[in-house]
């Protein structure tokens, strides 16, 4: 009974032994793309840490709202392929690539409209939480920043549209005459 205690805490020390090493082992291969301690901590330093918990909760959704927008912007760059200099690849019809730019242009205005009211949120929550104001101007600033992108990428979206539906320029065709035809009567 002692025994077979004993060999199943030792089985599950060994297999929680295994879980982590892997983990460790595979972090230790790519050591390259890892930061250094001092690049981290200037990182945190950069970054306003919030401290009051309306203000974690406001900036929870600022993150949300910034990865959608990312996301957005991934969708977009894959429907039109567009290539490192920002130019469009693909060609499309014009309804489609409206459509397309109706469907973008829209999500990005909700993102926008999300953040609008996430502004709201903060400044009722600036008024009543006089002492975490400086978390409050920094979230104000980000949400400012994510609104500013989701504009921004509104006008890169209307330029691929351009692109996309603008009429390829091709050599004008000449147009070779021939003989009438005799009628016959």
């Amino acid at each position: 009974m002692k025994n077979n205690w004993f060999s199943k805490a030792a089985a599950s020390v060994l297999a929680f032994t295994l879980v982590t090493s892997s983990v460790s082992m595979v972090s230790a291969k790519a050591p390259e793309h890892a930061k250094s301690q001092v690049e981290k901590k200037k990182e945190q330093k950069k970054k306003a840490i919030i401290k009051s918990k309306q203000g974690k909760v406001i900036e929870k959704r600022l993150n949300t709202s910034e990865a959608t927008i990312n996301s957005i912007t991934k969708a977009i760059d894959a429907t039109f392929k567009v290539n490192e200099e920002g130019k469009a690849e693909v060609q499309l019809d014009k309804r489609v690539a409206n459509k397309k730019y109706s469907s973008y242009a829209g999500k990005l205005k909700a993102e926008s409209n999300k953040l609008r009211a996430i502004d709201k949120q903060i400044a009722v929550s600036k008024k009543k939480d006089k002492k975490n104001a400086t978390d409050y101007k920094a979230l104000e600033e980000k949400s400012k920043q994510l609104q500013q992108l989701a504009k921004d990428e509104i006008k890169r979206l209307k330029s691929l549209v351009e692109q996309v539906t603008a009429p390829e320029v091709n050599t004008p065709k000449v147009e070779v005459e021939t003989p009438e035809e005799t009628k016959v009567s």
